[in-house]
């Protein structure tokens, strides 16, 4: 009777919102804060104001999304909030930084709503080769890197379509069902959602014209897919059998 007592009162206590969720929140918006800054001034997309065609940030709040749930959610969001003051956005930054929290929540949704395990480097088919691809990825971001640096706008867009093909690659190595939903609603439609709505609101908000839209919803999105795919990806495969065991883990949307 008792032993069953102490099971349920576990069970209570590792299915509760802790502290530990808040802290852990609390670290990685500031991360992806500095990481946002950085991009946008490292890699900024003009004419819009806070866009970046490497937006590093998106790289570490879509994993956390899938491994802390909402709360990785929310370190995107507010993340991008702090983001939106910095540009000079005022109260608007409430809505823009949307964009972001739809970023991270897309992805969650998809995998919460197919009750699909989110670690998709669990059954690699061929690991060595999936390494090796992965190191593709790095270099590629590497060369976007220095793209964006001098200016090379074709070169930029060159290692955009690398990135499409060598994540295409990755799913015919590995042809399974999370990594097909992660390459889909991680990366594509995650970069895509978040470039419609950022781009919308600043031109709602008066800080970009509609005939610069395209533009800037291209830059914003591939930025996004290649540093997803160079990043975000390695991190999802490598990190999350281990996240998993640790008690930050999320099940379901906070606990």
């Amino acid at each position: 009777m008792n032993d069953s007592i102490d099971k349920n009162e576990s069970k209570k206590i590792q299915t509760a919102v802790t502290w530990k969720y808040i802290v852990v929140t609390i670290f990685a918006t500031i991360i992806s804060t500095l990481l946002a800054i950085f991009a946008v001034i490292a890699a900024p997309v003009a004419p819009f104001p806070g866009v970046s065609g490497l937006y590093l940030a998106a790289a570490i709040y879509v994993p956390l999304s899938l491994w802390l749930g909402g709360w990785g959610v929310l370190a995107g969001y507010f993340s991008c909030v702090i983001l939106g003051f910095v540009q000079g956005f005022g109260a608007w930054s409430f809505y823009w930084a949307l964009a972001d929290l739809f970023e991270g929540l897309l992805p969650l949704f998809i995998f919460r709503l197919t009750q699909t395990d989110v670690d998709i480097g669990k059954d690699l088919s061929k690991p060595k080769e999936t390494y090796l691809l992965l190191g593709g990825l790095l270099i590629n971001l590497i060369i976007a890197a220095i793209a964006t640096v001098f200016v090379l706008s074709l070169l930029w867009l060159i290692t955009f379509l690398i990135a499409v093909g060598l994540l295409i690659v990755l799913y015919i190595l590995n042809p399974s069902k999370p990594m097909l939903l992660y390459i889909v609603f991680g990366v594509f439609g995650a970069s895509l959602i978040s470039a419609l709505f950022g781009i919308s609101g600043i031109i709602l908000a008066g800080f970009g014209s509609l005939e610069t839209f395209a533009t800037g919803v291209l830059g914003w999105f591939a930025g996004d897919v290649i540093v997803l795919s160079a990043i975000a990806t390695p991190l999802m495969i490598l990190l999350t059998k281990k996240i998993k065991q640790t008690s930050i883990f999320v099940e379901n949307w906070f606990v």
